[in-house]
């Protein structure tokens, strides 16, 4: 790896599935660059979680509350939802990032973590003066995991060159703990050799199928074979960074990063040879396939002319999303910072070709499906925690003013906006907009400004967007068009950028997007 409806006059509601609006929008998501370009009319993100220091991976406890890992070593815990994170365990004394591609690297529950607190780390460690990647298990009580908790699972992993770490731990739809370290940066002919450890590259390169002490997993292919690993359950991958298995079916999907051609896609296959190093992808990388060796093919590639890196994801489920989405692979590509999906048969072959979802993504590393439905992504690049959100239907509502700063003072009236001041306005309830509404189609007017200036409009608790909602001189009256993502309470936050004075802010809105 090298680190995307009509409201009538009897005040009933008739939902418009597709709607051309006719003026320029300008989307502002709670990103600090709006996380991500969408490419689907009312879909946005919000920044949940920030300032993190490089996040690779996270997970949603049972109460919602949110685990997230930094790559230097500390585990972060933020509430439902997101918010201001705080520490649950500072292992940066165990963990060993000196290499881009090294550190707290994956994460996952153990299935009973309800009443026993069990929970899975794959990370880098120099312990004892041997860099290597090691999978161990730690005891969450209340919102802190100890480090002094920790029982090895699996030790001496390979990352002998400092990369292809691999680093998703996962417990599959068996009950059992699967891992997928990479070749450990070494070309790729660990990959190949199925030596049962205490050979030094015993684990690199493969899909490892485990009990949940770390040892082999009843049913593999190799179990009992003493001239091969009994935990490997598939080979010859480079760096399996991340992977994931489909609800529907249980089958494995595994994102292998590439050399320098192509990123592939493999739908895992007991005993299964992926072909690293002879192939990548479908491409001949050093050799054929040996004679008498067959090399499965990835179900999915794509060359560098579309990405670089890829990051696997998840499929979607439940209604949280349109259609369109529903059933879908979505994943990333780290290099390129986009999101996109793909669709699969009920066989796991494709449908069809790769679909837009989002650009500048700002670099996703790991993929996942919240308790409420909504997938989430972690940035690395910015530090950030992503929820992406959908808002399924447009309602337009009669022309309604809700709030006026040349009205006497009050929530929704005076005084003047101020320089460089926050202001927060309640928008959910006014002017037949639902409590439930995700988004407000509006017209922004300001006039009297006394300064040059701008105002940003953006979600009560997200992050403020660098783009500016309306730009204006000082004595001019102007008005700007915009869709503008609603916080928990339908509130806005709108922010005065001048250097002196003031200027008066009205808003009328005309619809709202909602589920």
């Amino acid at each position: 790896m090298r680190i995307l409806s009509l409201t009538q006059r009897d005040g009933k509601r008739a939902p418009v599935r597709r709607l051309v609006i006719h003026f320029a929008i300008l989307f502002l998501s709670a990103s600090a660059s709006r996380g991500a370009a969408y490419s689907l009319i009312g879909f946005s993100d919000t920044a949940v979680v920030t300032g993190l220091n490089q996040p690779t991976d996270f997970t949603f406890l049972p109460d919602g509350r949110i685990l997230i890992l930094e790559r230097p070593g500390r585990v972060m815990i933020a509430g439902p939802g997101g918010g201001v994170p705080t520490v649950a365990a500072d292992l940066t004394a165990l963990v060993e990032d000196n290499a881009a591609e090294r550190g707290l690297l994956g994460i996952c529950l153990h299935p009973n973590f309800a009443t026993n607190g069990y929970l899975f780390l794959y990370f880098t460690t120099t312990a004892m003066s041997v860099t290597r990647n090691r999978i161990s298990r730690f005891t969450m009580t209340g919102s802190t995991i100890s480090a002094t908790s920790e029982s090895i699972v699996l030790d001496n992993i390979s990352s002998q060159n400092g990369n292809h770490n691999g680093g998703t731990v996962a417990i599959g739809p068996d009950g059992k703990l699967w891992a997928a370290p990479g070749d450990s940066g070494t070309g790729g002919a660990k990959a190949q050799n199925l030596s049962p450890y205490p050979y030094e590259g015993a684990f690199s390169g493969k899909v490892l199928r485990m009990e949940l002490d770390g040892s082999p997993a009843a049913g593999n292919p190799f179990l009992g074979d003493a001239t091969k690993e009994p935990r490997i359950w598939e080979y010859g991958h480079r760096n399996p960074f991340r992977f994931s298995f489909r609800p529907s079916n249980g089958s494995l999907y595994v994102a292998d990063v590439g050399q320098s051609t192509y990123e592939e896609l493999d739908v895992g296959v007991a005993g299964g040879n992926f072909g690293w190093p002879y192939l990548e992808g479908t491409f001949v990388y050093t050799t054929p396939c040996p004679v008498g060796t067959t090399c499965i093919p990835p179900v999915f590639e794509y060359g560098r002319t579309v990405g670089t890196t890829i990051i696997g994801g998840v499929f979607v489920t439940g209604n949280a999303y349109p259609p369109l989405l529903k059933g879908r692979y979505v994943f990333g590509d780290n290099g390129s910072s986009w999101i996109k999906y793909l669709e699969f048969d009920s066989n796991d072959a494709l449908v069809g070709g790769l679909h837009d979802l989002a650009t500048a993504a700002e670099g996703p590393v790991a993929f996942h499906q919240g308790p409420d439905g909504y997938l989430y992504y972690a940035a690395i690049n910015t530090g950030r925690i992503y929820r992406i959100q959908s808002a399924k239907n447009f309602y337009t509502v009669t022309p309604c003013r809700v709030l006026d700063t040349r009205d006497p003072t009050g929530p929704w009236g005076g005084p003047a906006l101020s320089a460089g001041s926050d202001r927060v306005f309640s928008i959910g309830g006014r002017c037949n907009i639902p409590a439930t509404a995700r988004a407000v189609s509006i017209n922004v007017t300001v006039t009297g400004p006394s300064d040059f200036g701008h105002l940003v409009l953006f979600p009560a608790g997200g992050v403020p967007p660098t783009t500016s909602t309306i730009n204006f001189r000082p004595g001019q009256t102007r008005a700007n068009n915009a869709i503008v993502t609603l916080g928990p309470a339908g509130d806005i936050v709108v922010r005065t950028g001048m250097a002196s004075g003031s200027v008066q802010f009205i808003l009328d809105v005309d619809g709202y997007f909602d589920d």
